[in-house]
């Protein structure tokens, strides 16, 4: 990608000749980009020797660009919510295999791009136990290649795919409204829970495991669970939040009044573990009013936001109000992309080079993403908008919403 290279800036004692002379050669330096740039270390340099202290590794740049540079290399991201079971990144979209696996490729580029953390989220119990295993192969892959993204999960059941856990169909899906479910029994249900009490337990004591979720309610798409059985195994799962004093990983759509009710009702027990009369979780991937937002802060939730929260100008104008010490970025992989027509695209600075999924394989991997197809990388995209529509340094955000991860979810480090 071409840097965009700027005139250094003139010291005060330069004399009109080295004024001369640096414009002169400026000019004739915009020709190409390699003479412009040859020319620039060439100008900067009659300054810098008799004007500048020693010549630093980035005394040939102009100073603007030297400056951003350093920034950007002391960012840090993390990459609060992620899917990295999905089958994309196993080459594998709408059922139909398009490349090899890639995830380690999608993880290294992650790393190159500063983003050191990764929480990975589970949707089913099996899915849980997958997540640890694959948690387990890359902490033991990280080992020996002495660093890496490290990446930490989550247990528990998303509540569109509460019916196949919580529930049992009683007759298929034949109409748009879906399946007809009943709750298992009472003995299954807690079966249900102790087995995620157990999972949790010991993904906790690994370091592995950092949250109860993806849990919570989903209105939008009623017609994979209906709204009994999601209050059902979200019930279930604040049981289990409460046994494991674990944050919650809340997702929440078209649901907000009742998602804020039901914490509401288990806010005593949530809260029994000294946290300041404060729930601890998240709502995930937000895209509602700043009135339901309100409700969820203040039961001391915090608020993440990515791609689908900054869509429409309305989204733009919830994020703004939000309280910075409450903010966590991620960025729901592989989906939930920033797109040109979504007003939050304005603000993106960084780009990834892109490929379509049935031109893309490993060997461009190296140097392209898959169009569409987001990554933890893409992180640096969600903290660039919501640092422009705020009016904030984009390291400034880094900085503060990495701290609120650390706030929530602990230290982040894997047990030995």
């Amino acid at each position: 990608m071409r840097k965009k290279l700027f005139p250094p800036r003139r010291p005060a004692t330069t004399s009109s000749n080295h004024i001369s002379i640096l414009f002169t050669i400026y000019v004739v330096g915009c020709c190409t980009f390699r003479a412009q740039a040859f020319m620039q270390r060439v100008a900067t340099s009659i300054i810098v020797k008799r004007h500048a202290p020693p010549i630093t590794q980035y005394s040939y740049y102009p100073h603007q660009f030297a400056r951003r540079t350093l920034l950007m290399s002391s960012l840090q991201y993390i990459d609060a919510g992620a899917n990295l079971l999905d089958s994309m990144y196993q080459g594998t979209y709408h059922s139909k295999p398009r490349h090899e696996p890639d995830l380690d490729l999608v993880l290294r580029r992650a790393y190159d791009k500063n983003v050191h953390k990764v929480i990975s989220l589970a949707g089913t119990i099996k899915e849980s136990e997958e997540l640890m295993e694959l948690i387990h192969n890359l902490d033991s892959e990280k080992k020996k290649e002495e660093e890496g993204v490290k990446v930490f999960g989550t247990v528990g059941v998303h509540p569109t795919r509460c019916a196949e856990v919580f529930a049992q169909e009683t007759s298929p899906s034949t109409t748009e409204e879906g399946a007809s479910w009943i709750p298992k029994t009472e003995q299954e249900q807690k079966e249900i829970i102790q087995q995620l009490i157990d999972l949790a337990t010991r993904g906790k004591e690994s370091g592995n495991i950092v949250a109860i979720g993806e849990c919570g309610l989903d209105y939008a798409r009623l017609q994979f669970c209906p709204k009994e059985i999601q209050q059902l195994g979200l019930r279930a799962q604040l049981e289990v939040a409460i046994e494991t004093k674990l944050p919650l990983y809340l997702h929440n759509r078209e649901s907000g009044d009742d998602l804020y009710g039901l914490l509401l009702e288990y806010k005593d027990r949530l809260c029994q573990d000294g946290s300041d009369n404060n729930i601890r979780g998240i709502v995930h991937s937000f895209d509602e009013s700043i009135e339901i937002a309100n409700q969820f802060l203040s039961l001391g939730l915090y608020i993440g936001i990515n791609g689908c929260s900054l869509k429409t100008a309305d989204n733009l104008q919830v994020v703004k109000q939000l309280p910075s010490d409450r903010i966590i970025l991620e960025t729901d992989c592989p989906w939930c992309d920033i797109r040109p027509s979504h007003a939050s695209a304005e603000y993106v600075q960084t780009t990834f080079p892109t490929k379509k999924d049935k031109q893309y394989t490993r060997e461009l991997g190296e140097e392209f993403c898959v169009k569409n197809r987001t990554e933890p990388c893409h992180v640096a995209q969600i903290a660039e908008v919501v640092a422009g529509i705020r009016g904030e340094d984009v390291e400034e955000v880094a900085k503060v919403c990495c701290q609120n991860v650390y706030d929530l979810f602990g230290s982040l480090e894997k047990k030995r």
